[in-house]
């Protein structure tokens, strides 16, 4: 059975752990890659959700190692403001299937559907 993680800040924790994930709070981006890279040490875990926020602040060195690495497979888990930069809802899903798949995928920029 899978194994979901979930490293977020201590306001969003307890909404996740009424998924049943493992959720662990970390008050700055510094803690939050500490628990990350002891996740992926222990090698438990399936998924690793992480703080959107948090991913944007990784090294580069453990940023690198999450997008080679498939197991566990970390995902940037969206903070509810709008999206931006590379964290926008087509970067991740084309970041996602990059990785499931072996190559990149483009999709056309959203906007109202046309008759």
């Amino acid at each position: 059975m899978a194994r979901v993680t979930v490293i977020t800040t201590p306001e969003l924790a307890p909404g996740f752990a009424l998924t049943g994930a493992d959720v662990f709070a970390a008050a700055d981006a510094n803690e939050a890659e500490r628990l990350l890279r002891r996740r992926m040490a222990e090698a438990r875990d399936s998924i690793i959700a992480y703080h959107q926020p948090y991913y944007a602040a990784l090294s580069p060195d453990l940023r690198e190692r999450v997008l080679l690495e498939y197991h566990p497979l970390v995902v940037a888990l969206p903070d509810g403001l709008p999206a931006r930069g590379e964290f926008t809802r087509q970067a991740l899903l084309s970041q996602m299937l990059s990785r499931v798949i072996g190559f990149s995928i483009t999709f056309k920029v959203e906007g109202p559907s046309r008759p």
